[in-house]
């Protein structure tokens, strides 16, 4: 009976820690989705939209839409090294501070983003860092300043159907004290569609050795050209997840922009 007795005991502390990790992870979840951007910045020339989906219920993905003056928005991903709880946390820190950071003044990017590294590199442990891609778009110009951050190139489909990359411009962040590099400018078109995703997306399938890749994004946008950046990350969703039909292996996040033709459909 006290052997029974001990194994009932045993499973009920079991159960409750099982139900009190749930828990936590669903409250974990909850946090997280209140920690994307949940209003959108008016910008006349410019539609965007983005989603984030987790491997493992919560994501080492960031992305965010960032006021940073009347005629000028923020466009930010980022993906953290790991996934779970761990990349999750880290997450949050990098979000805070580049919250922090561009809210006093992201003319100088590159300062910004020291800054920013230099917060991230004291949280961080050796292995770990976060690919970023952040650009800077003004509405008076069309012209977007971009650093990329070691992250995925970004996929700029101008109208006539040609292909830039927006390919990395410097390190990524938190994997040294010391950090530096590059700005990019490009400007945007009207017709201009823009992707920034994550490894999510591109690693697809990495498990059967047949990657999505860049190339699997690329096929599924043009498949389908538009105006609606809703529709876009939807259908790229879609694929990548029909892709893997044993589920994501890693974080998918996945934005899109799109230039107008006409200021007036967003006004």
């Amino acid at each position: 009976m006290l052997q029974i007795a001990g194994i009932e005991e045993f499973d009920g502390r079991a159960y409750r820690d099982e139900h009190r990790l749930r828990s936590d992870m669903n409250l974990a979840m909850a946090v997280q989705r209140q920690l994307l951007p949940r209003t959108a910045s008016h910008i006349p020339s410019l539609r965007y939209a983005a989603m984030s989906s987790a491997a493992r219920g919560v994501s080492g993905d960031y992305y965010d839409f960032l006021h940073l003056g009347p005629d000028s928005l923020g466009i930010v991903l980022a993906d953290v090294s790991g996934k779970g709880i761990a990349a999750a946390l880290l997450m949050a820190n990098l979000q805070a501070s580049i919250r922090c950071e561009s809210a006093h003044g992201a003319q100088d990017l590159l300062g910004m983003l020291r800054r920013v590294n230099t917060h991230f590199f004291a949280s961080t442990l050796p292995h770990q860092y976060a690919t970023l891609f952040f650009g800077r778009y003004d509405e008076q110009t069309r012209k977007l300043v971009y650093v990329n951050c070691g992250h995925n190139a970004a996929i700029l489909i101008r109208e006539d159907g040609s292909i830039r990359r927006l390919e990395a411009t410097a390190r990524p962040l938190g994997m040294f004290e010391e950090w530096d590099g590059d700005a990019k400018t490009v400007e945007l078109l009207p017709g201009d569609r823009l992707y920034v995703c994550s490894d999510g997306v591109y690693e697809a399938g990495l498990e059967t050795g047949c990657e999505f890749g860049e190339e699997g994004l690329i096929s599924v946008v043009q498949a389908e050209p538009g105006q609606d950046v809703e529709c876009a990350v939807a259908r790229i969703a879609r694929a990548v997840c029909a892709y893997s039909p044993a589920g994501l292996t890693d974080d998918m996040t996945i934005l899109s922009a799109f230039v107008h033709h006409d200021v007036s459909l967003n006004g």
